[in-house]
């Protein structure tokens, strides 16, 4: 498709640089190529709806086409029930390297922001992607894994937080704790035995009993918990103030567990209503209750919108760039992506090598070469994205076996790896 022809799909194009409460706006007629209206909008809900009816009454038979950076949730959430002719959800990166283009000295201010955006959709309408919303119930569990994700960041903050007051002033908890701190039994100990003066007067009989209460059970690591209380030297007198911190990021740590465990009984709900396709994802080796939702949301966001298994993978992030000129040649992971995206299938890399006997052989082989482990995970996750993306695309579940078989009908280097992990 020209760009004549890409451009005759829309009368007007709506371009909008937004900032914290206003957004510049440039209102541009793309049949005659000319800017109508330079302008700032109040981003109120109120007052964007105003503006919105206005712009309807005054253009009744245009073909609106609206354009602005992401990420931009609130302007995403206002337009797509208004549903304009299109909604153009733009990458940055691209917008300012075409800024830099127009401009060598780099000056800028909103309004030309906006108008340079105009500019550049009128000039790449052929190769840029209207916005698809996905559907409800996929926006519905992808907030929630979102949230989840914020959660376990801040646990994750507040437990750097305990492990560095820890070692101030009673560093043998360390050794006598989970290496997560954030888990129950961690967080019920440092209740009843703040510091190292309280723990010497407590009888090694209840002391293994709390352990076993809490499922701790090893022989080995009893006695070496015991070993570790018998002479047990305190670091520092633990005065009220250590305590007091101690127990304060106690309790927040059990908040965000409370609200973690909370926000897995939802995803899991809201998984399980979509029925057969997210019950495929959540059979695929080592995905379990965490990763399982993370896979199903960027599939069902990502895979109806693209057109090969590689497409696919450079959607969800997981795909290498390539970067080539005369004798240099470089390739490395993808920077300009989804994160969180990636991190899913990255992640549930790193756990499926551990239920796969293909997988497992895969990185046992990367690793006899000498490769890195994260660098083994990326080319790991690559790989499952191509079966997924057929699986997908087919409608079936995952077969460890069938695969298995493919990998010896063409010869696969893995096979002889794979018997070995399996046997």
């Amino acid at each position: 498709m020209t760009v004549s022809e890409s451009i005759s799909r829309y009368d007007l194009l709506v371009s909008l640089d937004r900032s914290d409460r206003t957004a510049a706006l440039a209102l541009f007629d793309l049949t005659r190529s000319v800017f109508l209206t330079e302008t700032t909008l109040d981003l109120a809900p109120e007052a964007l709806d105003a503006w919105w009816r206005t712009l309807l009454a005054a253009h009744p038979s245009a073909r609106i086409a609206v354009a602005f950076e992401q990420p931009a949730p609130n302007l995403l959430a206002f337009f797509a029930p208004r549903q304009p002719a299109a909604i153009y959800a733009l990458n940055p990166s691209a917008t300012w390297a075409y800024r830099q283009s127009l401009t060598v000295s780099r000056a800028r201010n909103d309004q030309s922001d906006a108008r340079d955006q105009a500019l550049f959709v009128k000039n790449h309408l052929a190769e840029l992607t209207p916005w698809t919303p996905p559907p409800l119930t996929v926006t519905q569990l992808e907030r929630v894994t979102l949230s989840r994700r914020k959660q376990v960041d801040a646990r994750t903050a507040l437990t750097n937080q305990l492990q560095a007051a820890l070692k101030r002033y009673f560093p043998q908890a360390l050794a006598l704790l989970h290496e997560d701190l954030w888990r129950p039994m961690n967080l019920e100990f440092l209740r009843k035995w703040p510091s190292a003066q309280k723990l010497k007067t407590v009888p090694l009989p209840r002391l293994q009993a709390f352990y076993q209460k809490h499922g701790s059970r090893s022989v080995a690591r009893w006695t070496e918990r015991s070993a570790l209380v018998a002479q047990l030297v305190p670091l520092a007198e633990a005065g009220p103030a250590d305590e007091l911190e101690v127990s304060a990021l106690v309790d927040q740590i059990e908040v965000l567990n409370a609200s973690i465990r909370r926000h897995d009984q939802v995803s899991a709900e809201l998984l399980q209503a979509e029925g057969a396709p997210a019950e495929r994802i959540a059979a695929l080796p080592g995905a379990g209750p965490t990763l399982a939702p993370r896979l199903y949301v960027a599939l069902a966001r990502h895979a109806p919108n693209c057109t090969s298994a590689e497409a696919l993978a450079a959607a969800v992030g997981v795909a290498p760039v390539t970067d080539q000129s005369g004798k240099m040649h470089r390739v490395y992971r993808r920077l300009r992506c989804d994160n969180h995206t990636r991190q899913s299938f990255v992640e549930w890399a790193k756990e499926s090598w551990k239920h796969s006997a293909w997988a497992e052989a895969f990185v046992r082989q990367r690793q006899e070469k000498g490769q890195g482990f994260h660098a083994i995970i990326r080319a790991l996750a690559y790989k499952w994205v191509r079966i997924l993306w057929k699986c997908w695309r087919d409608g079936v579940a995952y077969q460890e076996e069938r695969y298995l078989e493919t990998l010896r009908q063409k010869g696969s280097p893995l096979v002889p790896k794979t018997a070995a992990a399996v046997a």
